[in-house]
């Protein structure tokens, strides 16, 4: 894997981490409506096994937690990668865009920059100094 798509792991794992609980949160708002409307008597479409929903959700929310689980690893492994560059500028870079998901004019003007180009430029230079972890490469 090239240092450019082991930092975008990182790049997209904050989004991907939100919906991940969304989809947690609406699966648990499904399974606590059927049950709300089981307690209260209220009339429903055929009978359902709320026991095999909630195990069926459960197992979905394990899977669900393992991938945020994987998530925040390769984003900490992004961080640490990071981290070991050594020029503060080019660190910057990474870090804006990669950890903070700055676009390119942000990240230009976050460091002072008036054309872009520069940035793409730091941005070359630092890929080279990204090593990216064994467990990462392909």
């Amino acid at each position: 894997m090239t240092a450019k798509a082991f930092l975008q792991l990182a790049r997209t794992a904050d989004r991907r981490i939100d919906e991940a609980m969304e989809r947690l949160k609406r699966m648990r708002a499904r399974l606590e409506t059927g049950r709300m409307s089981n307690l209260t008597g209220m009339p429903r479409g055929g009978a359902v096994d709320w026991t095999e929903t909630a195990d069926r959700v459960i197992e979905l929310e394990k899977r669900v937690n393992a991938r945020i689980r994987e998530m925040v690893r390769q984003k900490q492994a992004a961080m640490d990668a990071i981290d070991q560059v050594e020029e503060a500028r080019l660190r910057e870079v990474l870090e804006l865009y990669y950890l903070d998901g700055y676009t390119w004019e942000q990240v230009a003007e976050r460091i002072g920059l008036r054309d872009v180009r520069w940035v793409y430029e730091l941005h070359g230079r630092a890929l080279k100094k990204v090593r990216v972890p064994a467990e990462f490469q392909r």
